[in-house]
Protein backbone atom coordinates (compact mmCIF):
# COMPACT_ATOMS: atom_id res chain seq x y z
CA UNK A 1 0.00 0.00 0.00
CA UNK A 2 1.24 3.35 -0.95
CA UNK A 3 1.15 6.34 1.06
CA UNK A 4 0.07 9.77 0.81
CA UNK A 5 2.94 11.17 1.33
CA UNK A 6 4.73 8.85 -1.15
CA UNK A 7 2.43 8.87 -3.80
CA UNK A 8 2.52 12.95 -3.77
CA UNK A 9 6.76 12.35 -3.80
CA UNK A 10 6.42 9.97 -6.89
CA UNK A 11 4.18 12.04 -8.70
CA UNK A 12 6.70 15.07 -8.32
CA UNK A 13 9.32 13.02 -9.63
CA UNK A 14 7.49 11.96 -12.56
CA UNK A 15 6.58 14.87 -13.56
CA UNK A 16 10.12 15.74 -13.74
CA UNK A 17 10.95 13.24 -15.46
CA UNK A 18 8.14 13.45 -17.96
CA UNK A 19 9.77 16.64 -19.76
CA UNK A 20 7.02 16.75 -22.31
CA UNK A 21 3.49 16.67 -19.69
CA UNK A 22 2.40 13.56 -21.97
CA UNK A 23 1.57 11.71 -18.91
CA UNK A 24 3.91 9.43 -20.06
CA UNK A 25 8.20 8.86 -19.99
CA UNK A 26 9.77 8.23 -22.76
CA UNK A 27 13.27 7.66 -23.83
CA UNK A 28 13.48 11.06 -25.16
CA UNK A 29 11.85 12.05 -21.87
CA UNK A 30 14.91 11.26 -20.06
CA UNK A 31 17.32 12.03 -22.33
CA UNK A 32 15.93 15.61 -22.62
CA UNK A 33 16.50 16.07 -18.85
CA UNK A 34 20.39 14.37 -19.00
CA UNK A 35 21.37 16.44 -21.40
CA UNK A 36 19.49 20.15 -20.36
CA UNK A 37 21.31 19.20 -16.79
CA UNK A 38 25.20 18.38 -18.76
CA UNK A 39 24.23 21.49 -20.32
CA UNK A 40 23.65 23.79 -17.05
CA UNK A 41 26.49 22.47 -15.73
CA UNK A 42 29.24 23.20 -18.27
CA UNK A 43 29.90 19.72 -19.36
CA UNK A 44 31.58 19.10 -22.55
CA UNK A 45 29.38 16.87 -25.07
CA UNK A 46 31.85 13.50 -25.38
CA UNK A 47 33.86 14.32 -22.26
CA UNK A 48 34.30 11.22 -19.76
CA UNK A 49 31.61 12.86 -17.33
CA UNK A 50 29.17 13.59 -19.98
CA UNK A 51 30.01 9.91 -21.35
CA UNK A 52 29.21 8.47 -17.32
CA UNK A 53 26.23 10.94 -16.42
CA UNK A 54 24.38 9.61 -20.31
CA UNK A 55 25.23 6.24 -19.57
CA UNK A 56 23.44 6.16 -16.24
CA UNK A 57 20.28 7.89 -18.37
CA UNK A 58 20.23 5.24 -20.58
CA UNK A 59 20.43 2.69 -17.92
CA UNK A 60 18.21 4.28 -15.67
CA UNK A 61 15.73 3.91 -18.43
CA UNK A 62 16.59 0.04 -19.59
CA UNK A 63 15.44 -0.87 -15.73
CA UNK A 64 12.11 1.51 -16.27
CA UNK A 65 11.35 -0.24 -19.22
CA UNK A 66 12.40 -3.62 -18.35
CA UNK A 67 9.87 -5.42 -17.49
CA UNK A 68 7.19 -2.24 -16.36
CA UNK A 69 6.33 -1.55 -19.88
CA UNK A 70 3.53 -4.14 -19.68
CA UNK A 71 1.74 -2.72 -22.87
CA UNK A 72 4.73 -2.67 -24.44
CA UNK A 73 4.18 0.68 -26.11
CA UNK A 74 7.93 1.92 -25.25
CA UNK A 75 7.21 4.42 -22.45
CA UNK A 76 6.46 3.91 -18.63
CA UNK A 77 3.30 5.10 -16.87
CA UNK A 78 3.10 6.62 -13.76
CA UNK A 79 2.00 3.16 -12.60
CA UNK A 80 4.88 1.55 -13.82
CA UNK A 81 7.14 4.21 -12.61
CA UNK A 82 6.21 4.01 -9.09
CA UNK A 83 6.50 -0.31 -8.98
CA UNK A 84 10.40 0.60 -10.34
CA UNK A 85 10.75 2.76 -7.65
CA UNK A 86 8.98 0.90 -5.06
CA UNK A 87 12.12 -2.54 -5.63
CA UNK A 88 15.09 -1.84 -3.94
CA UNK A 89 17.67 -3.75 -6.31
CA UNK A 90 16.20 -0.74 -8.55
CA UNK A 91 17.00 2.06 -6.07
CA UNK A 92 20.17 0.26 -5.37
CA UNK A 93 21.44 -0.07 -9.21
CA UNK A 94 20.10 2.60 -10.99
CA UNK A 95 18.05 4.89 -9.02
CA UNK A 96 20.50 6.28 -6.63
CA UNK A 97 24.04 6.07 -8.69
CA UNK A 98 22.48 8.43 -11.83
CA UNK A 99 20.95 11.20 -9.01
CA UNK A 100 24.67 11.09 -7.73
CA UNK A 101 26.13 11.43 -11.08
CA UNK A 102 23.68 14.03 -11.82
CA UNK A 103 24.34 15.54 -8.72
CA UNK A 104 27.82 15.69 -9.07
CA UNK A 105 27.55 17.51 -12.50
CA UNK A 106 26.13 20.33 -10.66
CA UNK A 107 29.79 20.90 -8.89
CA UNK A 108 30.53 23.47 -11.48
CA UNK A 109 34.18 24.65 -9.63
CA UNK A 110 34.70 20.94 -9.10
CA UNK A 111 35.44 21.13 -5.67
CA UNK A 112 33.65 17.77 -5.06
CA UNK A 113 30.74 19.25 -3.26
CA UNK A 114 28.22 21.51 -4.23
CA UNK A 115 26.78 24.66 -2.97
CA UNK A 116 23.26 26.03 -2.87
CA UNK A 117 23.78 28.29 -5.48
CA UNK A 118 24.82 25.39 -7.97
CA UNK A 119 21.83 23.23 -6.35
CA UNK A 120 18.95 26.15 -7.41
CA UNK A 121 20.60 25.79 -10.98
CA UNK A 122 20.52 21.94 -11.01
CA UNK A 123 16.88 22.46 -9.77
CA UNK A 124 16.04 25.23 -11.66
CA UNK A 125 16.98 22.81 -14.93
CA UNK A 126 14.44 20.26 -13.26
CA UNK A 127 11.81 22.30 -13.28
CA UNK A 128 11.57 23.01 -9.50
CA UNK A 129 10.55 26.25 -8.29
CA UNK A 130 13.57 28.06 -6.43
CA UNK A 131 11.61 28.28 -2.90
CA UNK A 132 11.32 24.15 -2.85
CA UNK A 133 15.21 23.69 -4.14
CA UNK A 134 16.21 25.47 -1.12
CA UNK A 135 13.69 24.31 1.15
CA UNK A 136 15.11 20.66 0.15
CA UNK A 137 18.95 21.97 0.09
CA UNK A 138 17.79 22.59 3.92
CA UNK A 139 16.62 19.04 4.48
CA UNK A 140 19.58 17.57 2.80
CA UNK A 141 22.41 19.42 4.34
CA UNK A 142 22.67 17.13 7.31
CA UNK A 143 25.76 19.11 8.84
CA UNK A 144 24.47 22.72 8.06
CA UNK A 145 27.90 23.48 6.56
CA UNK A 146 25.90 24.88 3.44
CA UNK A 147 27.33 22.38 1.03
CA UNK A 148 26.50 19.02 -0.42
CA UNK A 149 28.87 16.12 -0.48
CA UNK A 150 28.47 12.64 -2.19
CA UNK A 151 27.40 10.33 0.89
CA UNK A 152 25.44 13.29 2.61
CA UNK A 153 23.16 12.86 -0.94
CA UNK A 154 23.63 9.54 -0.88
CA UNK A 155 22.22 8.92 2.56
CA UNK A 156 19.15 11.67 2.04
CA UNK A 157 18.16 9.57 -1.35
CA UNK A 158 18.35 6.16 0.96
CA UNK A 159 16.39 7.28 3.24
CA UNK A 160 14.43 9.31 1.17
CA UNK A 161 13.18 6.24 -1.09
CA UNK A 162 13.01 3.69 1.62
CA UNK A 163 11.62 5.88 4.70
Amino acid sequence: MVTQAERDHFQTLFRQLDTDGDGRIAQVDLDQLVQTTLMRSGTFPGSERWRRVTDLGNRLWDELRAGLDTDQDGTVSAREFVTAYRRPEFLERTAIPFEVAVLEMSDEDGDGRVSVTEWVAWQQAKGVPVHEALAEFGEIDADDDGYLGRSEYTRYLETRYTS
